[in-house]
């Protein structure tokens, strides 16, 4: 119904570090064996319902919400929009599995009690950016290489990012079908915009980031990108103007 309105609930400061995901509401360190993360939930129905045990009082949806990125700016809090330092990524981590849990509970718990919800698309994508780099011990190896060159591209990310975010929000605001193919057609041509865009600062600095290095950051940031415009299985052939099926991971 067009009486869901897609809004922004990230504090401003945490929203410059922690790439989080959207919701709707009506009228409105580096891991190691010793860190230890909040494991993210699956999606699956009996997942589900067995979150319906957390007793969330599902009647103030802005006031949980807000809690919940209070609690993930304990965890993780920068005022920049860049990749995090290596020894910072086990923080960044622990934001974003705790704001993608707070999701999944809310969901779960609140789906009939209430219409306001947070996308779930976009808890989706959080959970591919969990699993591509927080659970992954051969990228994270990998970062470990990078203070460096990402404080040397740290400006340029920052802006490629922050131009990519302010259009996707945009175009997500502007419509309430996230389904709709021609709503995708520019979200993914952000993404690819942001992509390149980080590609071409990455690469131009040779002698500061190496080519493996370089490879690895461009990574992340592909990953990072996944995450806020998250496609999978889109129907191919499908007309503009024509609606598409719900997304299937």
């Amino acid at each position: 119904m067009l009486y869901l309105l897609f809004v922004s609930v990230i504090l401003s400061n945490l929203l410059k570090a922690v790439h989080l995901f959207d919701y709707y509401e009506p009228t409105s360190e580096r891991v190691n064996e010793e860190m230890v993360f909040e494991p993210v939930l699956t999606l699956t129905k009996n997942k589900e319902e067995a979150m319906s045990l957390k007793n969330i009082n599902c009647e103030n949806f802005t006031n949980y919400a807000l809690n919940c990125t209070v609690e993930a700016a304990l965890l993780y809090n920068s005022s920049r929009k860049t990749p995090p330092m290596p020894a910072k990524i086990g923080d960044w981590c622990r934001a974003i599995r705790h704001l993608t849990n707070c999701a999944i509970d809310w969901n779960a718990d609140c789906k009939d009690v209430t219409e306001s919800h947070f996308n779930e698309e976009s808890i989706k994508g959080h959970m591919h950016v969990v699993d591509s780099v927080c659970d992954d011990e051969w990228f994270l190896s990998r970062y470990d290489e990078l203070p460096i060159c990402i404080e040397a591209t740290a400006d340029v990310w920052e802006s490629c990012y922050t131009t990519f975010k302010t259009l996707v929000d945009e175009l997500k605001n502007t419509t309430h079908e996230w389904t709709h193919f021609e709503t995708h057609f520019y979200l993914c041509c952000a993404r690819a915009q942001f992509r390149r865009c980080t590609l071409d600062s990455i690469f131009e600095i040779p002698t500061i980031c190496t080519h493996e290095q370089a490879v690895t950051l461009q990574k992340f940031s592909v990953i990072v990108s996944e995450g806020d415009v998250f496609q999978k299985n889109i129907r191919p052939n499908v007309s503009f103007g024509d609606r598409l099926r719900p997304f299937i991971v």
